[in-house]
């Protein structure tokens, strides 16, 4: 069975290994995420930045209509993705405050 994490709790657990310096080891035990699965989250993360922790939903049982349609929303949803990240940033916002800014 595989799992559905979400973007947060990816994010989540990839500072805590970048900038907490947290074993993997130690996630592992307490979170129940495979080590491989964290290594792959930060990989994906350095090299596409928080898009590459957004799940992504198979294609293959969808039948193309209009590619270009579906590529122009995939890129604004990004673009927005994109915008939130760097507003948190600017912000300094840590995970807890963005947590709380949901809720409010």
């Amino acid at each position: 069975m595989t799992n559905h994490y979400t973007t947060d709790f990816k994010l989540k657990i990839v500072k805590m290994i970048i900038e907490e310096h947290i074993s993997k080891h130690e996630i592992e035990r307490q979170y129940k995420v495979a080590r491989k699965t964290q290594r792959d989250w930060v990989r994906k993360y350095e090299q596409e930045g928080i898009t590459g922790l957004i799940n992504k939903k198979k294609q293959r049982d969808k039948i193309p209509t209009d590619k270009a349609e579906d590529t122009v929303k995939d890129l604004k949803h990004q673009i927005f993705l994109l915008k939130i990240e760097i507003e948190r940033l600017k912000r300094g916002y840590s995970e807890k405050d963005v947590k709380y800014i949901k809720k409010n």
